[in-house]
Formats: C-alpha cells, structure tokens, sequence
C-alpha cells in the first residue's frame, strides 16, 4: 500500500518528537551509549525517519528538507551497517541538526 507525503511527514515529525521525549534527561552521549535500551530506540525512530523521507522524495523529490541524502544514508548505515553507528554521532544529530529537521516537516506538511 502506498501512502501519501503527509503520512510519511508525519511519521518523521512523530519520530522526532519521540527522540525528543526519549533524550529529555540525556546530558551527553554517555547517556546514551551507557543504556542500550535508549540507543535501540533512537535507531528504530531514525531509521523511521530515514525510510519515510525515502518514500516520501520517491513521491516528490522537491520536498525541501536539508541533507535528504545523509538523512536517507543514516537509516541505510543503521539498517546495514549497524556496528558503524555509535551514540556520539546519534547526540551530535539530536542536538545539532533535529531542531531544523523538525522545523522543515512542519512546514512542508
């Protein structure tokens, strides 16, 4: 079954809100490399966010959200390459580059 952009935008602003919520009491990347639960949470929702954005630009690729390619790279690094991933590089996306990720899916729903 297909979906629409506005699903697959969902899913991402959805995903970002849950990595929000995951990472309220996170201070640095210790945090996260320290409980494995939460790091396999945020794989799950960034590979999410990866693969809506996937179909998504399928559908139309002039949606305008930055760094579509690294974000699609990251959830095939994930997915594929599970063993490259580790919590630095997770925290430094949370903290560096989800504020405008969030804010271009709102505004491109």
């Amino acid at each position: 079954m297909k979906h629409s952009i506005e699903k697959y935008l969902e899913d991402i602003r959805l995903s970002i809100n849950d990595i929000e919520l995951y990472t309220l009491s996170v201070s640095t990347s210790l945090d996260i490399e320290n409980n494995q639960l939460l790091f396999d949470a945020l794989c799950r929702r960034f590979a999410i966010i990866g693969e809506a954005l996937y179909q998504a630009d399928k559908i139309n690729n002039t949606i305008p959200i930055s760094d579509k390619n690294k974000i699609k790279g990251l959830r095939h690094i994930i997915v594929h390459d599970y063993d490259m991933v580790r919590a630095s590089d997770l925290w430094r996306i949370i903290q560096r580059n989800l504020p405008l990720l969030k804010e271009e899916v709102i505004l491109a729903a």
